[in-house]
C-alpha cells in the first residue's frame, strides 16, 4: 500500500509542475467584437460591425473582419517638403 501512495503523490507533483497544455491551433485566433467596437468611428465601420455580429458562417465572418480592419487602417501621413 505504501508504494501506491508514493505513486499517486508523484503523479500529483508531476502535474503540478508540468501541467497539461491543450494544443492551440494556429488558425484559432479570435478577435472580440468589443475590441473592434473601440476602433469603429464612422457609420460605415459601425454598419460593418453589425454585419459581423449577425454572421453565423465563420469564413464569412472572418472576411467581414478583414474588411473592417482594412477600413480602419490609419491613413499614412504625408510628408511636407
Amino acid at each position: 500500500m505504501k508504494h501506491d501512495t508514493k505513486k499517486k503523490q508523484k503523479s500529483w507533483l508531476r502535474n503540478l509542475f508540468h501541467p497539461k497544455v491543450s494544443p492551440v491551433k494556429e488558425d484559432d485566433t479570435r478577435i472580440s467584437i468589443s475590441s473592434l467596437k473601440k476602433l469603429a468611428t464612422t457609420k460605415e465601420q459601425k454598419d460593418i460591425l453589425k454585419l459581423i455580429e449577425k454572421e453565423t458562417i465563420p469564413s464569412v465572418k472572418d472576411a467581414w473582419i478583414d474588411y473592417f480592419l482594412e477600413k480602419t487602417k490609419p491613413s499614412k501621413c504625408k510628408k511636407s517638403d
